[in-house]
């Protein structure tokens, strides 16, 4: 597994980690004007498993809650993309190989210039292997886990020569 970032703030908060995962069917998003807290249900030997929830209540009483649910295993996620500002994750943008969803948290026509954009892109494979990041009342940081290619793309070309020259003398250097 290769671990990539954590985004966001991560020196506040608990770190937690869901990594070494084998697919994942839903993402649960707690959200406000940060993102609140999130909780994932995985795919593991075929069963599924439901994360602990990272994050907590927010600071605010107008939180929203939405599911983002994967056709797993023919959807994939692919991608994350998101910002960070202050500490705590603004918002999060969830990208498939057959769409995009959210943005989840602050709307894009509220961000500000202090806001910092983040992005993962796993690929069109099935690369995914988890999430990790420190979370408090606020989710404070994500990254994420890639599973890297454990065989070789078999590439036929016919087009690609190979120039082979027999070596009729050699020099003493």
């Amino acid at each position: 597994m290769i671990k990539i970032g954590p985004a966001g703030g991560i020196s506040t908060g608990k770190a937690w980690d869901e990594g070494g995962r084998d697919g994942i069917a839903q993402i649960f998003v707690s959200q406000g004007d940060f993102i609140n807290s999130l909780q994932f249900q995985f795919v593991e030997n075929g069963t599924l498993v439901l994360s602990e929830k990272h994050g907590g209540r927010g600071g605010t009483d107008e939180a929203k809650f939405s599911v983002l649910r994967l056709n797993y295993p023919s959807e994939l996620l692919t991608g994350i993309t998101g910002y960070h500002s202050s500490g705590r994750i603004v918002s999060l943008t969830f990208i498939t190989n057959k769409g995009i969803y959210g943005q989840s948290g602050r709307l894009a026509g509220r961000l500000n210039h202090r806001d910092s954009s983040f992005e993962y892109k796993l690929g069109e494979d099935n690369t995914f292997g988890g999430f990790h990041g420190t979370a408090d009342i606020y989710l404070n940081s994500i990254g994420v886990y890639m599973k890297p290619m454990t065989t070789l793309i078999n590439v036929k070309n016919p087009n690609l020569h190979v120039k082979t020259e027999k070596i009729s003398h050699l020099r003493d250097v």
